[in-house]
């Protein structure tokens, strides 16, 4: 016996809602003709709601009253098989009635979560428009500062009230044109500041030039003296030769004279010509702050300080002789001088012991580089050797002072690399703005040192210029 139920659901309405309807329609009866199986829902029942669902026929809705509906029908099923027709058409009527009064109390209670679900949404679309409402004011605002910015970069014209409230559009520049003028001004400041250096440089090459000529000069009229004397003395000696024997002997002291003179003036025109080489080149060097030197060899001093047995004597003397001396303690100091490509490094070993330490300040005075020597080894000093770094870097005397550290004896076992090393003594914060480098080496192979002069003669001397021999 089949019943024909309708269902309608607002929105439902058309072929669709037919087809929805009619397939409604199919569930039901294959429910009620299974009603006789075993309780519980059949899997071909379970297949059905699967159909349905996945066809989008039912909504979720639907698909509970179906439930619902199925239930009622397997449970009637069971009474009809125990009693007779007259139960089963009460137990059928009686389904009806709690049937439909179950789709009212499930119709009812989907309308309240249905009405609960779109009061959710409302305030979620409510929270979203205030969300939308935020984001576009700062949006709006972030543009309007865009706007502002760009007349800010740009500048132009501004309308502005006097003194006496008369508006009147006036010109404003814009940081763009400041920044401009700043870089004209830093580049005329820089102009001047290169034609002054120009002329220094030209003043001392001038300089240079008449000191030189005024001594060739010099050397010019003494050979002719010296021509003059030496041609008397020949002619006193070939008139002399033309005596008599008589005369010949009594002019002996003077011709002893004569060539005792000669023999001088020769001993002296030799040792000249030996130390002074005729050139009329005039070599030429810059340093990084735009001096000129002139001359064959730029002389720079240098100060080699360092906590005592870091190897300062042994990288000395490895520098000016090639060759390694056995570690011997320096009481007070020693001095050399090292020339290297067209610079001589004239460098002041100073004693590192603690009772020493004290007159290191007394080395300070134009020195150009600081060379600071610390052992790699001896990781238990390294803050001693900070410690005394630092104290360096606040004397007034250094602070134009280039500073070299060499990590000395990088060749041993279990050596402090150059990089833990700048870490460990904070180097690049104790060195900010002061041109200094670390340089690994060892003393008694030489390695690393020739490096460490090359950088000190890239600092002290301008780019291009040593190459200039």
């Amino acid at each position: 016996m089949s019943h024909s139920i309708w269902f309608y659901f607002p929105g439902d309405s058309g072929v669709w809602g037919l087809k929805k309807n009619f397939a409604l329609l199919e569930l039901l009866e294959r429910l009620q003709n299974g009603a006789s199986n075993q309780a519980g829902m059949s899997e071909d029942g379970c297949t059905i709601y699967r159909n349905i669902a996945n066809m989008h026929i039912a909504t979720a809705c639907d698909i509970i009253i179906i439930l619902i509906i199925g239930y009622l029908n397997q449970n009637v099923a069971k009474v009809q098989r125990l009693n007779s027709m007259h139960i089963a058409e009460n137990c059928l009527t009686l389904k009806r009635v709690k049937c439909n009064k179950l789709q009212k109390t499930t119709l009812c209670h989907l309308h309240a979560v249905l009405e609960a679900e779109a009061n959710q949404i409302r305030a979620s679309i409510l929270d979203m428009a205030h969300c939308i409402r935020t984001f576009t004011e700062e949006v709006s605002e972030y543009s309007r500062k865009l706007v502002g910015i760009v007349q800010q970069i740009e500048g132009g014209e501004q309308i502005v009230e006097d003194s006496m409230g008369m508006a009147h559009t006036e010109h404003v520049s814009g940081t763009a044109e400041s920044a401009r003028s700043c870089v004209r001004a830093y580049f005329a400041d820089l102009h001047e500041t290169l034609c002054r250096q120009e002329e220094m440089a030209l003043s001392v090459v001038d300089a240079h030039v008449r000191e030189r000529l005024i001594w060739l000069r010099q050397q010019q009229e003494d050979m002719t003296i010296l021509l003059s004397q030496v041609s008397t003395a020949c002619l006193h000696c070939e008139k002399t030769l033309q005596q008599d024997d008589c005369r010949v002997v009594l002019a002996k002291q003077e011709i002893n004279r004569l060539l005792e003179t000669l023999q001088k003036q020769q001993q002296q025109f030799t040792e000249l010509a030996d130390h002074i080489q005729l050139d009329a080149g005039i070599p030429v060097t810059f340093t990084k702050d735009n001096r000129v030197h002139i001359g064959p060899k730029m002389e720079i001093r240098v100060v080699t300080l360092g906590l005592d047995g870091a190897g300062k004597t042994t990288i000395l003397f490895k520098l000016k002789q090639d060759e390694f001396m056995q570690p011997i303690p320096t009481i007070g100091f020693n001095v050399e001088t090292v020339e290297y490509k067209n610079l001589k490094f004239t460098i002041w070993d100073v004693g590192g012991k603690h009772k020493l330490r004290p007159l290191w300040k007394h080395y300070y005075l134009n020195t150009q580089a600081v060379v600071f020597v610390i052992d790699s080894c001896h990781r238990d000093r390294l803050m001693e050797s900070h410690s005394e770094l630092a104290k360096l870097l606040t004397e007034k005397e250094l602070r134009d002072a280039l500073l070299l550290i060499f990590a000395n004896k990088q060749d041993f076992p279990g050596a402090v690399s150059v990089e833990e090393m700048a870490e460990l003594l904070s180097l690049h914060k104790l060195c900010c703005g002061r041109s200094w480098h670390i340089q690994g080496c060892d003393a008694r192979s030489g390695m690393g040192l020739h490096e460490g002069l090359d950088w000190l003669s890239r600092q002290l001397v301008a780019a291009g210029v040593l190459d200039v021999a």
